[in-house]
């Protein structure tokens, strides 16, 4: 069985503030005007709707999707991580630490702060930014994490507009700023992230293989036993 967890791009989904559209549509071919074919011309951008930061997004030296192995995309071991913030609030090392045991072999580790509700009832204050994910819990989990491949969260973005400095911190440690070991997380934003991802067989994130891009908006598929 598998099960969409990424959201569809729509051009008045919602963005992190002052970015464009998450996709803009101009018709290229219709039918109607007597072309042969409907064409379209899709105007995007990397960071909009469900998408993932390559390390190339904030490590200069890192690498953009396109280039890192196939397998980069695939995780075996998922983990949800409940962990209920309001707009603003702080997902700090003190959160994961009772984890440790459950986080040592996970391969990708899903925030669920429950944030993701407000994107249907209200997405201008959903765009605004959500719960943060602290510099010291990106760093916890690239210390403690030595399978982890990706982190995710139900919210616009790991960070917030209010919260910068700690926004660019977070993504410097995992995209691997720094690190002499190369290694870096994927990151994984504006996600469903369902209670029992956890319990998924597999999870597949798909970007658009662009040649030199940043990030890239991103199919999420969850595939499950069948029952």
């Amino acid at each position: 069985m598998f099960r969409m967890i990424s959201y569809p791009l729509t051009e008045d989904g919602p963005v992190w503030p002052h970015n464009p559209p998450p996709v803009r549509l101009e018709p290229y071919e219709r039918i109607a005007d007597g072309d042969m074919a409907n064409t379209t011309v899709l105007h995007l951008f990397s960071h909009s709707g469900t998408h993932l930061d390559a390390p190339w997004h904030f490590n200069p030296a890192g690498l953009p999707a396109v280039d890192l192995p196939i397998e980069s995309y695939v995780f075996q071991r998922p983990l949800v991580v409940e962990v209920p913030r309001p707009r603003g609030g702080f997902i700090g090392q003190d959160a994961l630490e009772p984890l440790h045991n459950d986080l040592v072999g996970a391969d990708l580790v899903l925030l669920r702060t429950g944030w993701s509700a407000a994107r249907e009832v209200d997405p201008g204050k959903y765009g605004l930014g959500g719960p943060v994910l602290h510099p010291d819990a990106a760093a916890y989990l690239m210390d403690h994490c030595p399978r982890l491949k990706g982190v995710g969260i139900d919210a616009i973005s790991i960070g917030s507009p209010a919260f910068i400095d700690e926004t660019m911190a977070a993504h410097r440690i995992l995209t691997g700023v720094g690190r002499t070991d190369g290694r870096f997380a994927l990151i994984f934003e504006d996600m469903r992230v369902d209670a029992d991802l956890g319990n998924a067989r597999r999870i597949y994130a798909w970007p658009l293989m662009i040649v030199g891009s940043d990030g890239s908006p991103c199919t999420m598929v969850a595939e499950f036993m069948d029952q």
